[in-house]
């Protein structure tokens, strides 16, 4: 349980760096899951 705690107090200094939007592409070009951007924030 401690490190959720940890994990989810960290979750605003992650998301200085990289934006949802961001981290959710490289989650899908890390495996490999095609996408069209155009369907994927409307």
């Amino acid at each position: 349980m401690d490190k959720t705690i940890e994990y989810i107090r960290g979750q605003e200094a992650h998301h200085r760096k990289m934006t949802f939007q961001e981290e959710f592409l490289v989650l899908l070009k890390k495996h490999r899951i095609e996408y069209d951007e155009r369907y994927l924030w409307k």
